[in-house]
């Protein structure tokens, strides 16, 4: 066997060059012949080992030496196989023992003398390690300093476009400019940022835009913008035209830049600040963990678990990954889940969803062997009931007479089975109790005890399903259960469903639970842990409006201003954000310029009329444009722009 290797991408043809280099000297040993080539790209052998080449080399010498008594692998050098301290990564006397024990010779074409004993080995492969130590720090003290004259180094972030020059000397000159295609999806996520909107916001500007982000690898697939990748955008330092070593700035680039120092310092403080923590993150069990799914586009389902409200509950959901991560239109629009509620629906119908899955498929309590079916069976009554059965359609009696054949197959078999289903079932049927006394404490409050109960019944349930699909619509809520499969062949069964009213949804939510405070003193606590409980619930803070009258867990507007002198001075103390209208913010025309510039580059074509009635998060109002430059020909006009017949 030949084996080549290099580190990184091989831009240069040295993985070819050692094949090469090794079959050139095999050619001229004619008692020798190659019996496979094996190669790793792009694997470190000094931060950790080879790659599946070197794994399927040493296989193949393995098996060889043990067919023909002698094997040999062949390298053009020791530190191709291995060249690691033997912790992080593998030392080269490991690979010498391997091969001592397997009787696998390893032929060295530049250190021949490496693998003549272990000594060598120990000696040869510490030299490797130091070799490689040694130019891993020369080669990170040269990218150093060039990133110090201003050059970029590392990837070629969205929005640049690498630029290749040749001088008269024959030196290669790499650099960056901006990339006119992508530069306004850049500038639109900073001029956002720098007008205070938040992550999820640009997100989904963008995306709404028909922007898609740019990979990063050759093969990927454009992906709608996330708020990974709007972070990553903003915190990148190279937008501000800084060049970076191992994340500390050592100078300026020599790169146009999208934004200034100044403004890039800002955008990091606004990432850096938090709104408020409410309370230590109270990390909850959840009983369809890692099994749940979404009904409507097939995601996972997250378990997330709020922060410590002032009346000391907190918010416990189910929310799809689409829905949670993805902040584009077409994102998954399933909102978040109560899980105290589901939890209490899906332990009420468990046993339901067990006893339809109970029975094993008819396919495979009905497959007898080949010799049977083509023998004495191919014509038996009990043959004929079953093909009766089938053709009318009734499960019943396919059942009876599948268990009829069965039993005239093999009594003992018959019975055999029997016994296990019926065992399993009341297995089952026993663990179901346990779910029940769980869920009926579960509105008394959560202990220890309890949460640890709650591990347990998620072991068991993953055990039994593979999956459990959710699924809520106007009218219902489905509960879709896939049984793992107790068989060898590992097919699973057919789903199980429970199907729930909408109505029900109140019935069994602790909330709805909760009688309605007449005539009673609300507690400065509990005005804030309905505040807080509501915006859980609702994904953003309740306005004066929504709490107007009141509801069956929460006080009137009154109320909290009573408490509170204002409507926002109890929001603040709650430690949400209050609401505030987009209206507010007051553009300059330069701002205006250059949003009517970033529309006309996202749809192709200047902005109508009609298109710009109402504001956006990223541009203003139709009304904004023509205070700021008389009429909206006259706004058009100062972007350089002409109106749309």
């Amino acid at each position: 066997m030949i084996y080549a290797a290099k580190s990184t991408e091989d831009l240069r043809g040295s993985i070819t060059g050692q094949l090469a280099e090794c079959r050139a000297t095999i050619a001229t040993q004619p008692e020798r012949t190659v019996a496979a080539e094996y190669v790793d790209e792009a694997f470190s052998a000094y931060t950790g080992d080879r790659g599946p080449g070197l794994v399927e080399a040493m296989a193949h010498a393995e098996d060889l030496a043990e067919e023909h008594g002698l094997a040999e692998l062949w390298v053009q050098h020791s530190d191709r196989l291995a060249r690691g301290d033997g912790h992080s990564a593998r030392h080269t006397v490991e690979i010498a023992l391997w091969a001592l024990k397997r009787d696998v010779k390893i032929r060295s074409l530049h250190d021949p003398d490496t693998f003549r004993d272990l000594l060598y080995a120990v000696v040869t492969g510490q030299r490797n390690h130091e070799d490689s130590r040694r130019k891993g720090l020369a080669v990170s003290a040269g990218r150093r300093r060039a990133v110090e004259r201003g050059e970029y180094a590392g990837a070629k972030p969205d929005g640049y476009r690498r630029v290749i020059e040749v001088a008269e000397s024959g030196a290669i000159k790499r650099r960056l400019e901006i990339d006119p295609a992508r530069s306004p999806v850049i500038e639109m996520i900073f001029s956002m940022a720098l007008r205070g909107m938040g992550t999820g916001e640009i997100a989904r500007a963008v995306s709404d835009a028909g922007w898609l982000t740019k990979p990063r690898i050759k093969g990927q697939q454009p992906k709608p913008w996330t708020i990974h990748c709007v972070r990553g955008v903003l915190k990148n330092t190279r937008y501000a035209g800084l060049a970076t070593h191992k994340g500390e700035v050592v100078g300026r680039g020599n790169w146009p830049a999208y934004i200034s120092e100044l403004q890039h310092h800002r955008i990091q403080a606004q990432l850096a600040r938090r709104p408020p923590s409410r309370g230590p993150r109270q990390l909850e069990p959840y009983i369809l963990a890692r099994l749940a799914s979404c009904g409507q586009c097939g995601s996972p389902m997250h378990c997330l678990t709020g922060e410590v409200r002032e009346d000391g509950t907190f918010a416990r959901r189910y929310v799809c990954s689409s829905h949670h991560w993805h902040r584009h239109a077409g994102r998954c629009p399933r909102p978040r889940i109560d899980a105290d509620v589901l939890e209490a629906m899906f332990v009420s119908t468990l046993r339901s969803l067990l006893a339809e899955g109970a029975e094993e498929d008819i396919e495979s309590r009905s497959a007898p062997t080949g010799a049977v079916a083509a023998g004495r069976w191919a014509g038996s009554p009990e043959r004929e009931r079953v093909l009766r059965a089938v053709l009318a359609g009734d499960d019943q009696q396919i059942d009876a007479a599948l268990e009829e054949l069965l039993t005239r197959m093999s009594p003992e078999a018959a019975m055999l089975h029997r016994m296990a289903v019926s065992s399993r079932n009341a297995r089952r049927l026993e663990a179901a109790q346990r779910f029940e006394l769980w869920a009926s404490a579960e509105p008394s409050g959560r202990t220890e005890a309890s949460r640890m109960e709650a591990r347990k019944l998620n072991r068991v349930l993953r055990n039994w399903f593979s999956k459990v699909t959710l699924a809520m619509d106007a009218r219902s809520v489905v509960i879709v259960a896939h049984h793992r499969s107790a068989s060898s062949t590992g097919e699973s069964r057919g789903p199980a469903e429970a199907r729930f009213d909408r109505r029900e949804w109140m019935r069994w939510s602790p909330v709805a639970r909760r009688t309605h405070r007449i005539y009673t003193e609300w507690e400065d606590s509990e005005i804030l842990g309905a505040l807080q409980a509501w915006a859980d619930a609702h994904g953003h803070a309740p306005r004066s409006r929504d709490w107007s009258r009141g509801g069956s867990y929460f006080p009137t507007s009154a109320t909290v201003r009573r408490h509170f002198n204002s409507w926002r001075g109890g929001l603040i103390r709650a430690g949400l954000q209050p609401t505030v209208a987009q209206w507010r913010y007051r553009w300059d025309d330069a701002e205006i310029v250059k949003a009517l510039r970033r529309w006309t580059a996202c749809h192709g074509r200047p902005p109508t009329y009609s298109d710009w009635i109402r504001g956006a998060s990223d541009r203003p109002g139709i009304t904004t444009v023509c205070n700021h430059f008389g009429s909206w020909q006259a706004g058009l006009t100062a972007a350089g722009l002409e109106a749309v017949d």
